[in-house]
């Protein structure tokens, strides 16, 4: 299965920053998490609770406490162990290392100025991300622009989504699907967009 059909169908994917709110993504219509918080026992049993809720579980490698995220090591743990669906990541070579493993890997970018455009679209050429992740998801002109340039690849929006209309705009500036953590949004779906 390609990234693309497991996160385009339901373009919003609740981003828990704190366990303690995975209940709440867990009853929304998401179809997928991003989990950007809490530690490596909390993880294991949290991707546990969103794979028997039919749900898609993605670990932010570089936001898990107790987890290094430069290893190659944490990877094979959340693949062996965790068992979640991918990880999102800023690093290159832990993308890499996911796709070997047979996990999804998200590429993790900040487009703050023209040098970190030019990079990031350069490392997405070279590393072959199944995902990337921009942030701030709400600049029209970056999603465009990727979505345009790497034209087969997911592009997520994240960061500062905050209504219904960022939502709307995001996606018609052609991302993919919206990693969120406003709970407001995560029971918004597709149908309701006015695209």
């Amino acid at each position: 299965m390609q990234l693309l059909h497991k996160i385009g169908s339901h373009p919003i994917i609740a981003a828990v920053r704190k366990i303690e709110d995975l209940e709440t993504a867990l009853n929304s219509s998401v179809a997928n998490i991003f989990f950007m918080g809490g530690t490596v026992k909390e993880i294991v049993r949290s991707v546990e609770l969103t794979q028997e809720a039919g749900k898609g579980a993605f670990v932010h490698i570089d936001l898990i406490r107790g987890l290094s995220n430069t290893d190659r090591e944490s990877v094979e743990w959340i693949a062996e162990y965790v068992g979640a669906d991918g990880i999102v990541t800023p690093k290159g070579h832990l993308i890499k290392e996911a796709k070997r493993l047979g996990l999804f890997g998200i590429l993790h970018l900040f487009i703050l100025d023209s040098g970190a455009l030019e990079n990031g679209l350069k490392l997405c050429r070279q590393i072959e991300p199944d995902g990337i992740e921009l942030m701030p998801g709400v600049v029209e002109k970056i999603l465009h622009m990727f979505s345009y340039e790497l034209e087969n690849t997911p592009i997520i929006a994240s960061g500062l989504i905050q209504t219904e209309e960022e939502a709307t705009a995001a996606l018609s500036a052609g991302a993919t699907s919206l990693s969120v953590s406003s709970e407001l949004l995560w029971n918004l779906r597709f149908d309701q967009l006015s695209l």
